[in-house]
């Protein structure tokens, strides 16, 4: 769960606790949260599970097109590392794909091929990338990584490794705020481990160039 999850865990917790009178609406706050945080699991894996099939791409689009628009409606406010990809996915180039953060003057370059691979994956090309380590969120930082006790005043050091908490974008270049889709090349799996290079700062996003990794 993410820090904002239990952030508002807790704050459900405390008002069963302190207010008694409250407990039945507390309850069903309780359980639209946990059923949103659910939906939203499921989505993802599901998404991801057809991601990785080896079907057609057309097919492949067809079959992601209902989940993902469930998702971008749902989840896509919390995740947006994983609604860019997505949508990546269901676009007949990734250099197409948009999203909430995207402006006019992204580049109309088109990506060569039609969907993401796997960050570091056998056969891959793609050496090493830039990924956002934390994004700013509600004030405070939140780290998408473990490993590291990564803040805008501690980045972590070259030849840290970090495990990926969520699946993230790989990017060829560090992003502003408004993201351009055409500079996106891979994904980093919830799990996957990377090496630090170098690190760079950021009002929104804090970033590190990576490479693949192993996590033993």
């Amino acid at each position: 769960m993410t820090a904002e999850g239990w952030h508002r865990l807790l704050q459900i917790t405390g008002a069963a606790l302190g207010v008694p009178a409250a407990a039945a609406g507390t309850f069903a706050a309780y359980q639209s949260y946990f059923s949103t945080d659910v939906t939203c699991q499921k989505l993802r894996n599901d998404i991801v599970s057809i991601m990785e099939k080896k079907v057609a791409p057309e097919t492949k689009r067809s079959l992601l097109k209902k989940d993902v628009t469930e998702f971008d409606k749902l989840c896509g406010d919390a995740d947006p590392e994983a609604r860019i990809i997505f949508q990546a996915a269901i676009t007949e180039h990734p250099a197409d794909a948009t999203h909430a953060d995207a402006s006019a003057g992204a580049s109309p370059q088109r990506a060569p091929r039609d969907s993401l691979g796997v960050f570091g994956a056998p056969g891959s090309k793609d050496r090493y990338g830039w990924v956002a380590i934390s994004r700013r969120q509600s004030g405070s930082w939140v780290p998408n990584f473990t490993g590291y006790a990564i803040s805008d005043t501690s980045l972590p050091p070259a030849g840290t490794v970090l495990s990926a908490k969520i699946m993230l974008p790989v990017w060829s270049e560090p992003q502003s705020a408004a993201n351009d889709p055409s500079k996106m090349h891979s994904r980093l799996p919830s799990g996957a481990c990377v090496r630090v290079l170098a690190t760079r700062g950021g009002s929104g996003r804090l970033w590190a160039e990576v490479a693949p990794a192993s996590c033993s």
